[in-house]
């Protein structure tokens, strides 16, 4: 276990491990692990997830806690000789605790169940920080040499951005899920049209990314692969305090710090002194780690800013974002936002909140409506072409055709739901009715679809020789609009033949 010593006030510990293995039952090692945690009473925070083919943690503990934890894991056969680091910081690093079964311990395009992760002779060789320092300057010389080994970044985009090795290319992906597909691209893949006997050097943030992909390359017929043994966090305990190691700025972390210096502290520590790298609205190398996400909910950004462009941009990523109604509150400090949900005043969320989901709620209300007018069409008028139209688009009860409709709305709207002060109150749906049109008897608390049905069948004399569900819709909600008016019936009817018109 390696330790890595920091100046501040510590009184917690960030943690990291991994381990493949085989698990014959997940389910009751995370039951174990539970209870280890419980009867202990060990304050514990942070992400271990484990399903048939190991583990894999980033965790903070208060005090010893999550040492303590960490130990008696990698007591347990299965875990035996696992790698785990540790580093002393003044919080706690992660929110809450996310402690379970997880199908991918990594998320990969396709899963990961199917590879053969817990092979170690179906992995890249592992190479120790020592033997990578001195290969990478051999991964540095001409790329044409056949000899001289490729540096591969296998972590996300926005990683890179914060810092890398001395010649890695910035990765083709975003999202280390898409790696299987971008890196064999055969017009910007790092190993398009690469020979297969190439030697390939990969490194990840811990080495779990690295591991796992690696199996890929070796199934599809490279040779040659290798790893960094523990990531980029093993070789900074080992070259992250000489001058001459081979890493550019700093190491981007999955906990509250964000970025890490080679040293081992948060980059925050350094100040202005950390303000090194690009800038994602200027373009120069004076932004400061972490990163921001952008305040527009719809764009949440996660980019590097300089100080200058920060203020000029009142924080958002681009010009296009400050426009933007659907947003959350400036950052007091650089880091990630919480979820929307999380800012829950009443007056936050009245001012952050624009017209788009008012927008939203008209047009599940005007699918609703288009529903139930072509329930109206095909029983009340017995309209055989309206019937077949009907049943094309939709099938089963009326209820169910509104969820069919309102299907792609509601999972648009699902973060939207979940910021509302309150609610929506849900609609009780209405009975079915059976196949020969007949209705059965409509429950008392979902009489606003009888009256709904009841204004569509009045509106029916309205859009005769133009039957359609939209001409009936219109025409119910002209009828709506007068009767609201105080207009009579022969003034209402006026009315409706001059909107035809």
């Amino acid at each position: 276990m390696k330790k890595n010593k920091n100046t501040t006030n510590n009184t917690h510990q960030l943690i990291t491990f991994f381990k493949f293995t085989v698990l014959s039952n997940a389910e009751d090692e995370v039951d174990a692990h539970r209870e280890f945690i419980e009867t202990n009473n060990l304050e514990i925070r942070g992400r271990i997830y484990l399903n048939e083919q190991g583990v894999n943690a980033q965790m903070s503990g208060k005090g010893t806690d999550g040492e303590t934890y960490a130990r008696w894991v990698e007591k347990r056969a299965p875990f035996n000789g696992m790698r785990i680091s540790v580093y002393p910081y003044h919080e706690h690093g992660h929110p809450d605790l996310r402690l379970r079964v997880k199908p991918q311990l990594v998320q990969l395009e396709n899963g990961t169940a199917h590879l053969p992760i817990a092979d170690t002779s179906k992995r890249g060789t592992s190479l120790s920080p020592e033997e990578w320092h001195e290969m990478i300057e051999k991964a540095n010389e001409d790329p044409s040499d056949k000899e001289n080994p490729l540096l591969l970044d296998v972590r996300n985009g926005y990683e890179w951005d914060v810092g890398h090795f001395k010649g890695a290319q910035r990765p083709v992906q975003e999202s280390f899920r898409e790696t299987v597909e971008t890196n064999v691209d055969d017009k910007i893949g790092p190993l398009a049209d690469m020979p297969k006997d190439k030697p390939i050097m990969m490194y990840c943030t811990g080495g779990i990314r690295c591991d796992v992909y690696s199996t890929v390359l070796k199934e599809q017929g490279y040779e040659n692969v290798m790893v960094l043994e523990g990531g980029v966090q093993a070789y900074f305990e080992k070259f992250g305090n000489e001058e001459k190691h081979a890493w550019d700025d700093h190491l981007f972390v999955f906990d509250n710090r964000l970025a890490m210096t080679p040293k081992g502290t948060p980059a925050a520590d350094l100040g202005e002194k950390a303000a090194t790298l690009e800038c994602h609205v200027c373009k120069q190398k004076n932004a400061p780690p972490p990163h921001r996400n952008c305040p527009n909910v719809d764009c949440n950004r996660l980019f590097l800013v300089c100080e200058g462009c920060s203020e000029k941009l009142d924080g958002f990523c681009c010009h296009e974002c400050t426009q933007a109604t659907h947003v959350r509150p400036q950052l007091v400090n650089p880091g990630r936002y919480k979820k929307y949900a999380s800012y829950d005043t009443p007056e936050a969320r009245a001012a952050r909140r624009g017209d788009g989901r008012q927008r939203r709620k008209q047009l599940r209300l005007r699918k609703r409506k288009l529903a139930c007018a072509e329930y109206v069409i095909r029983t009340v008028l017995g309209d055989d072409e309206a019937a077949s139209s009907s049943n094309e688009s939709s099938s089963g009860t009326f209820a169910a055709r509104t969820r069919s409709n309102n299907k792609v709305e509601e999972n648009d709207d699902e973060e939207d739901d979940d910021d509302d002060e309150e609610k929506e109150e849900e609609e009780e749906e209405p009975e079915e009715w059976d196949e020969t049109g007949k209705e059965k008897k409509i429950k008392p608390q979902n009489s606003k679809y009888l009256r709904l049905r009841m204004r569509l069948e009045e509106a029916i004399p309205f859009v005769q020789g133009d039957i359609s569900p939209e001409k009936l819709v219109t025409a119910m909600e002209t009828l709506n609009i007068n009767r609201v008016g105080g207009r009579s019936a022969p003034e209402r009817k006026k009315s409706l033949e001059e909107s035809r018109g």
